[in-house]
C-alpha cells in the first residue's frame, strides 16, 4: 500500500487516540493489518522506465512522499488542534513499517532482516493473489478520500 494510504489511516487514528505513544503503536499495527489486503503496488517492480529496482522504488517513494506531505498539510489544517500530536504520532507509526523495510533494502542490515521477512510475509498472510495496478490505485484513492472525509 502506498505510504499516503497508510498515513491516511494514521491521521484518522490520531483523531480518536489521545495518547501519543498509543497512537504511534496503533498506526504501526494498522499498517501491518492493511498490508494483508492486496493493494496493487507490486507492479512497481515491472516499471520499464528505470533500469534498476532501487531507482524504481526511489521514484515511487518520492512521488508518494509528495502525496503524504500534501495530504498531511490538509489533515493538519482540518483537524482539531488537540489532535495534532497524536495524529502526527499515528502517521509516523503508520509509515514506520515501510521506512524500516526501506532501511533494510538500503543497508541489508542483519538486524533488520527478520523484520523484512516478517513484513514481506504479512503481505501474503491472508490473500495470495495480487490485484492490478488500476484496481490497487483506485482502492487506495477511495481509502484516502474516506479517511479525509472522516477527518473533516
Amino acid at each position: 500500500m502506498y505510504i499516503t494510504a497508510h498515513a491516511a489511516t494514521g491521521a484518522v487514528l490520531g483523531q480518536y487516540i489521545s495518547s501519543v505513544p498509543l497512537a504511534f503503536l496503533a498506526g504501526f499495527v494498522m499498517h501491518l493489518i492493511l498490508d494483508m489486503i492486496p493493494h496493487g503496488d507490486e507492479w512497481i517492480k515491472d516499471w520499464k522506465w528505470f533500469k534498476n529496482r532501487m531507482t524504481r522504488i526511489a521514484v515511487a517513494s518520492f512521488i508518494d512522499l509528495i502525496g503524504v506531505i500534501t495530504m498531511s498539510i490538509y489533515w493538519i489544517n482540518h483537524s482539531d488542534p488537540k489532535n495534532l500530536a497524536p495524529m502526527l504520532a499515528a502517521i509516523a507509526g503508520s509509515v514506520a513499517p515501510d521506512a524500516l523495510w526501506g532501511l533494510y533494502e538500503l543497508t541489508k542490515s542483519p538486524i533488520l532482516k527478520w523484520y523484512r521477512t516478517l513484513h514481506t510475509e504479512i503481505h501474503e498472510l491472508i490473500f495470495k493473489k495480487e490485484i492490478s495496478m488500476k484496481q490497487g490505485f483506485l482502492l487506495q484513492i477511495i481509502f484516502v478520500i474516506i479517511a479525509t472525509w472522516i477527518i473533516g
